[in-house]
């Protein structure tokens, strides 16, 4: 049986990419950051476990209640760990397009050229998607990575504690 979601389909991710990138101040992040915040964006629910910064979890609990439009995740950390080869292809994508910079990526970030993302894309976004995007981009996505207060830590999604401090 063939099973459709839309967190393999790396179609789906340069749009969830793209989205999530134009929410962000600085139209950058690191790549796990990425990473973790797509998470997120397909499983809102999650923000419920995530420890907020001082000041932002309002609006995160608020979001942690938005039902995922794909399924529920047994084990969010796995998942992340199993997503790394797909977010690969979905960042190698979003370059070859002139997207992102390249000469960035291999330095571990995802940064935004400045060439326009295809309307139309942006067009299929729904009202929560925007919402969620745009929270996750302006709030989360500019939380540092590494540290005991980095992304990783809040989370609990990826390992921190040999983090360079």
């Amino acid at each position: 049986m063939l099973v459709y979601h839309p967190a393999f389909d790396v179609y789906h991710g340069v749009f969830r990419a793209l989205l999530l990138l134009e929410n962000v101040p600085n139209k950058s992040m690191p790549f796990d950051a990425l990473r973790i915040v797509d998470l997120y964006f397909l499983f809102p629910y999650l923000l419920a476990d995530f420890e907020f910064p001082r000041g932002a979890g309002r609006r995160g609990r608020q979001l942690a209640g938005t039902r995922s439009r794909f399924n529920t995740l047994p084990s969010p950390r796995t998942f992340v760990s199993q997503m790394q080869g797909l977010h690969k292809l979905i960042s190698a994508a979003l370059a070859g397009r002139g997207l992102i910079r390249a000469d960035a990526l291999k330095d571990g970030n995802v940064e935004r050229t400045d060439n326009a993302v295809p309307e139309e894309l942006l067009r299929q976004a729904t009202p929560e998607d925007t919402v969620l995007a745009s929270y996750l981009g302006s709030t989360l996505a500019t939380i540092p990575l590494l540290g005991k207060d980095g992304l990783k830590a809040r989370s609990k999604l990826m390992e921190f504690r040999y983090d360079p401090t």
